[in-house]
């Protein structure tokens, strides 16, 4: 992870906070279109096609699952160590008894659920070739490739954040990112604020990439 993705961490943090993941995935994909091309700016034409119903509804599954054995106050998910493990992309849900809050992240290691599968984040296999190639890892590229690895994190928190309201077990807080980072969105929900309903069209109207500056 390079200096120009940590300086953009912590611009972003306090949008991130505030829920815009909108602006985020602008301000990272214009810094991205400013680069000297690369064989990682292909991710600027690319969605995740992952169908939020369907992630939302094995998130439930699994919240159904760990509310039987406690009282789930908090939930996070993340994509694996996507960089290096380029054969498949996917994320994990974990629960938890207690919420820690976002002043430190070390509770989200310390879960008490079990047996979470894997969730396969699709529509980016043109850019894991890219990881998985020579490209990665040749210096000309160090810049872009950060670039675009906090990208992608943000394109999987947007995942999360379109398959959130179709999630009816969701009663509590739900954390996401992707292996190592610290950059982490937030969905809250609690029992006073029922899951809402969206329209097919709105759902892949956000799927796709949204901002960027040729």
């Amino acid at each position: 992870m390079g200096n120009i993705s940590f300086e953009l961490q912590d611009q972003l943090t306090p949008i991130l906070r505030a829920g815009d993941l909108m602006q985020c995935e602008c301000i990272v994909s214009a810094r991205l279109a400013a680069l000297p091309r690369s064989p990682f700016h292909i991710i600027l034409d690319l969605p995740i096609t992952t169908d939020p119903e369907v992630l939302a509804a094995g998130f439930d599954e699994f919240f159904q699952q760990q509310g039987a054995r406690f009282k789930l106050e908090a939930a996070y998910t993340e994509m694996n160590g996507f960089d290096f493990n380029t054969a498949l992309w996917f994320c994990q849900p974990f629960a938890y008894q207690k919420y820690g809050g976002l002043d430190d992240f070390d509770w989200l290691s310390d879960w008490q659920s079990d047996g979470a599968g894997d969730f396969v984040v699709h529509g980016l296999e043109q850019l894991q070739a890219v990881y998985a190639s020579e490209a990665f890892g040749d210096e000309r590229f160090d810049d872009a490739c950060s670039v675009t690895t906090l990208l992608v994190v943000i394109r999987f928190q947007d995942l999360i954040r379109r398959a959130a309201p179709h999630m009816q077990g969701l009663r509590f807080p739900l954390l996401a990112t992707a292996h190592g980072y610290d950059f982490i969105y937030e969905v809250r929900r609690d029992a006073n604020h029922p899951p809402k309903k969206t329209s097919a069209s709105g759902r892949a109207a956000s799927s796709a990439p949204r901002c960027h500056r040729r």
